[in-house]
């Protein structure tokens, strides 16, 4: 008997080539889950959360058991490698299989013959296959063969369409789309090299107008319409693509996008060769010593994880030409410094003249001087340059350092990173006036007074990255056998890229504590903050700075906001818990948002709709501070 299984569309069963009921919606359900993340563990209390959502019934454990006892009939034991079944009767079973969540599709070794296909694991199930069942696993194995037209021809829709009102199967089922998309786009990219581009254009589109806020994928339509010789409608892609940024997230397109819409404008021909790549980013590899050229980077983060989109566009403004100023900002503990050490290193090539690293804060937390800062800035530019060919005495001689700073800087091409800074005064004077130089800030607060930057909005990681991130400090095996509590305890962390870091050095030390049994330590409020700030008080520290720097409003608001039940909230509930009225609420809020101690959870919606986030750590830190002032209320917000 062959069986096949689909999840590249509608969930579909296929036994010698005739479709097959998978039975009751709750077994589909079931089914579609395990498909999802088939070859390994999937704990109990997550299948009974996509069976029955927040009212499970008293007997849902034994609910759950008979649904598995029922697919365990339908699939019969395990089939070998190539998807036969030996000794399985016709109609006895049936296989399936797919990757680890968060991972692409993998294909496992040959089973035994005739063992269960769904096993009990540590709490859980785990449901095996072979590769030839299921189309998920065709699809990568082609895609990673090179074979990307076969491997897109296998999908049939939107993956595992009708079940993404489960959380847990819409997970799964998002990573199978980015995945096409990202096959899609590479099959579109060699269709143009191949001089293609008017045979792709009806496709592309159609996968266009389904993501419309794929910039990728735009460019790429984008190129085939101009093969075809219609530009004018490239324009207009362009245009539409630009108006549904701005309008659904408030951000122009990225510099790379913008410089092939203004070549376009630029070019004569009807004809277009494809668009250039972005700045490559090459790990820093060991180079001899050039003389005179300054260095001050911190080491690269060794386990720096993801964050591909702002790496790249950040690349792309910091080498792109005129008004190379870019500003990282985002939440305490998102990994600010870490993303712009992290690209500067792979940037080396593009800023010949060295790559600078400056602090603004002291390590107490408080503005250093100007006048300390340039001259840290200069002193490295002096010891470099007396490494150097003899000629021009150092910068650093001259008198004033703010016009030393820009001697130096003129006629150079350096990148300068500027580490946490509070208000734009700071960064101005260390700007180049003149020259090829590129500066990147790093900043809590927008810096929205300096005129020309772009900016990063650096949000908490995603929930894989978050993962792979703990995967390398604790291990990739201890966490690949507790996927489910992993993922726990980085959502506890919130995400953050510091509280992701704090918990897997405490992991580390904790070597012989079960991920699940740590998952209970962190039930929020003071407990996870005491947990997490265990091994290093600084961060309490930075936490009350964070704070205490506000204006006397907003840093009581934050305090108050901690006596709310959850991190997320409405206007209506801030104004509640600051006894004030929605239009002072909001103003307050608004400060808070400035100063990235708050996002939005909502982009769009009437202001009593919109939905406030706190980050997980601040949240943490109100609520422990909150006792201590539910009747301290600051006058002035009434």
């Amino acid at each position: 008997m062959a069986v096949r299984f689909g999840i590249l569309g509608p969930l579909h069963v296929l036994e010698n080539g005739r479709a097959v009921d998978p039975g009751s919606r709750k077994q589909q359900i079931l089914l579609a889950a395990l498909l999802s993340h088939a070859n390994t563990r999937v704990s109990a209390d997550s299948l009974v959360e996509a069976l029955w959502d927040d009212a499970p019934p008293r007997t849902a454990r034994k609910n759950l058991q008979v649904y598995i006892s029922g697919l365990r009939r339908l699939a019969g034991p395990e089939s070998g490698p190539d998807g036969s079944c030996p000794g399985h009767a016709p109609g006895a079973g049936l296989g399936l299989g797919l990757g680890r969540p968060g991972h692409a599709p993998r294909s496992r070794p040959a089973p035994a013959p005739g063992a269960t296909r769904i096993s009990h694991q540590a709490g859980g199930y785990v449901l095996h296959t072979a590769e030839g069942e299921l189309d998920a696993l065709r699809f990568e194995q082609r895609a990673r063969a090179g074979a990307l037209t076969e491997a897109l021809e296998l999908w049939r829709g939107s993956a595992l369409d009708g079940f993404r009102d489960v959380p847990l199967i819409d997970s799964a089922a998002q990573r199978l789309d980015r995945r096409f998309l990202g096959v899609f786009e590479d099959w579109l990219d060699a269709e143009l090299a191949a001089g293609r581009g008017a045979e792709a254009i009806e496709r592309a589109t159609e996968t266009a107008q389904r993501h419309p806020l794929r910039e990728r994928l735009r460019m790429l339509q984008m190129t085939a319409l101009c093969q075809a010789g219609r530009r004018s409608e490239a324009l207009a892609v362009y245009d539409e693509l630009r108006q549904t940024l701005a309008h659904e997230l408030g951000l122009p397109p990225s510099p790379a996008l913008a410089r092939f819409y203004r070549s376009l404008l630029c070019e004569a021909g009807p004809d277009r060769a494809r668009p250039a790549p972005p700045a490559e980013l090459r790990p820093p590899a060991p180079r001899p010593h050039r003389p005179g050229v300054p260095n001050l980077l911190p080491t690269d983060p060794p386990a720096f994880t993801g964050r591909e989109v702002p790496v790249r566009r950040l690349a792309e403004v910091l080498t792109g030409g005129a008004g190379r100023l870019a500003v990282v900002t985002g939440p305490l503990g998102a990994g600010k410094t870490a993303l712009a050490v992290h690209t500067a290193h792979r940037l080396a090539e593009h800023f010949p003249d060295g790559r600078l690293f400056v602090r603004l804060r002291g390590e107490d937390g408080r503005p250093r001087p100007l006048d300390d800062v340039l001259r840290q800035l200069l002193a490295a530019t002096a010891c470099a340059e007396r490494d150097g060919p003899t000629g021009a005495p150092p910068a650093a001689e001259c008198s004033d350092p703010r016009w030393a700073w820009q001697l130096w800087l003129t006629g150079r091409r350096a990148l300068v990173v500027v580490d946490d800074a509070r208000r734009e005064s700071e960064v101005r004077p260390l700007l180049p006036e003149a020259g090829e130089s590129a500066v990147v800030v790093t900043a809590r607060p927008g810096l929205i007074g300096l005129e020309g930057a772009y900016r990063v909005w650096l949000p908490p990681f995603t929930a894989e990255e978050a993962v792979e991130f703990l995967g390398r400090t604790i291990g990739a095996e201890r966490v690949g056998a507790d996927r489910e509590s992993a993922a726990r305890i980085v959502r506890a962390a919130g995400l953050l890229p510091l509280g992701v870091r704090l918990v897997a050095d405490r992991l580390a030390f904790l070597r012989h504590v079960p991920l699940g049994e740590y998952v209970a330590r962190l039930g929020g409020g003071r407990a996870l903050l005491d947990e997490l700030c265990g091994g290093d008080p600084l961060v309490r520290v930075r936490l009350a700075e964070s704070v205490g720097e506000l204006p006397e409003a907003a840093h009581w608001a934050v305090l108050r906001l901690g006596l709310l039940a959850r991190p997320v909230f409405t206007l209506d509930r801030a104004a509640a818990v600051l006894d004030c009225d929605p239009g002072t609420a909001v103003r307050v809020l608004e400060d808070l948002l400035e100063a990235s101690l708050l996002t939005v959870a909502d982009a769009q919606g009437l202001a009593h709709t919109v939905r406030y986030e706190m980050p997980a750590l601040l949240y943490a830190y109100a609520r422990e501070r909150a006792g201590r002032t539910a009747d301290r209320v600051p006058v002035h917000l009434h």
